[in-house]
Parts: structure tokens; sequence; C-alpha cells
């Protein structure tokens, strides 16, 4: 953990932009800007049917399996609040984070993992030194909770950390929960499009039909010519447009820009 400065709109922007994730606690400090950043990337659904809800239970499933999908947040910043805080913000709509930390060790009796001796280590990687293999470490595990959008988890906090909601607010979840709000929040909207082989945007209203509709897109064949032909494919694009005090962006998770920073959207300007 670091000492940070106050979080400013500017710098809410800027991290929001550069698709990191920052969280200040309490005492003052800030989380491990990478290692919160990673944790928070790996968000995917929270679905389990009822009754798996608890080991206990007995009622049949009445909810199916759903596949997982990534879910991606687009609140840069984020404060601690007290447990009972928390609760009062869920409950009136207002997304939370929960963040836990799951320290493991190796036992030291237990049995070394098979590894290439020294002539081996020498032919795959032209160096015979052994590098060190981790005896102990954290996990980081966080929750977003959400009564609009749903609850997603990384696997740490699936491991780890309880899921139910009754638990986790009573104070009966083992292990320390952190819990956060939102510092900075800019307008948003998620859109989900598919370009068709013609060049023509089609939007839709969620993640299913598109993936649906880019499903239907036939590939397009433009005859080149000599016998060679261009194949032109649909693509899939899914991103979140943000209304920040310096302008509308758009930050791309699935689509030709997905690996870049977050572009500013020009007026009439395409997908």
């Amino acid at each position: 953990m670091t000492i940070t400065t106050t979080f400013s709109e500017q710098l809410s922007e800027q991290w929001l932009l550069e698709r990191t994730y920052h969280a200040q606690l309490r005492n003052g400090r800030e989380l491990s800007v990478a290692d919160f950043t990673h944790a928070m990337k790996q968000l995917t659904d929270f679905s389990l049917p009822l009754s798996s809800q608890s080991c206990k239970s007995k009622l049949p499933e009445r909810l199916p399996r759903q596949k997982r999908t990534n879910f991606s947040v687009p609140l840069s910043t984020w404060r601690e609040i007290s447990q009972e805080e928390a609760q009062a913000l869920y409950q009136q709509g207002s997304p939370i984070l929960l963040y836990g930390e799951h320290v493991w060790e190796h036992l030291k009796s237990a049995s070394l993992s098979w590894s290439p001796n020294r002539n081996m280590r020498v032919i795959i990687s032209e160096n015979a030194h052994v590098q060190p293999e981790g005896i102990s470490g954290t996990e980081y595990a966080v929750c977003y909770r959400d009564l609009k959008r749903g609850t997603f988890s990384n696997a740490a906090w699936r491991a780890w950390f309880p899921s139910d909601t009754a638990t986790i607010f009573d104070g009966s979840a083992q292990g320390t929960i952190t819990f956060l709000r939102p510092c900075m929040q800019f307008p948003y909207s998620t859109h989900y499009t598919v370009v068709a082989a013609d060049g023509h945007i089609h939007e839709y209203a969620d993640r299913a039909k598109a993936i649906e509709g880019f499903a239907a897109f036939p590939v397009q064949e433009v005859d080149n010519g000599n016998a060679t032909q261009t194949v032109t494919s649909p693509q899939f694009c899914y991103y979140h447009e943000v209304i920040c005090p310096s302008g509308t962006y758009r930050l791309e998770f699935f689509g030709r820009r997905m690996d870049e920073q977050g572009y500013q959207v020009k007026e009439g300007a395409d997908d």
C-alpha cells in the first residue's frame, strides 16, 4: 500500500482513460494500483443456481448455470466506507465494491513438484540457474455488486469469500472484507454493436442479442481479379461511452481498439 494524494475529478478521468483502478482506504493509504487493477480486470458473471448458494440447501435448482462473461467497470476511483454505509448504499441502488485478501503458503511437508534437472534447464533456457518456486503469496479478491447490473467477482473472491448478501452484511463472513463506494462517477452508457461486412453498424440492446446478430451476418467475398479474393468478416464491439469533464470518451473492452486507452468520440464519428 502507498500513501496517495486526495482523489480529484481530473485524476479520476485520467485513471479511467488509462484503465487503471484506485482505492483509497480510511487510513489515508491506497491499495496497490497494479494488484487492484489486475483483480478488477478479472471480473466475470457471478452466476450460481439458487440451490448452490448454501451447501445445506435441499431446494431443487430453479436457476440454470449461466456462461461466465467478462465485465468491465467504468469507475476508476473507490473509497473505503463502513459495512453499515455499504449496506445502505447498496439497498438504495448504488454500486459497491467488496475487497479482500487471501494469503496462501505451501506446507513444508508438501511433496515437491517435478522440475527439469541441470542439463535439461540448459537445453530449454540456456541457463542452469534454478528459479525459486513461490512458497507464499497473496490473492486479491474483488466483488462488484449492483442491483441494476448484477453481481460480478473474480476467481479469488469465489474461492475464499461468501456469495450471499446476508453473510456479507451481517459480519459473519470469514476473512476481512473491505467495503468501497465509487469516489467519482461519470455518466456512461454501455453499447454492443456489430459492424457488418458491408460497413453498416448495427446496435443491440444487450450482449446476448449482439452475439446472436454477429453470428447471423455472413462474411463478404470481393473479387479482386486475377483469381484473388478478399474476405471481409463482421466485427463485434463492446464498449462504454463515458461523459467526462473534458469530453465524451469511448472505452472498448472488445473490438479493434480494446487494447488502447480510452479515446475521445468525435461528433458524427462511426465505430
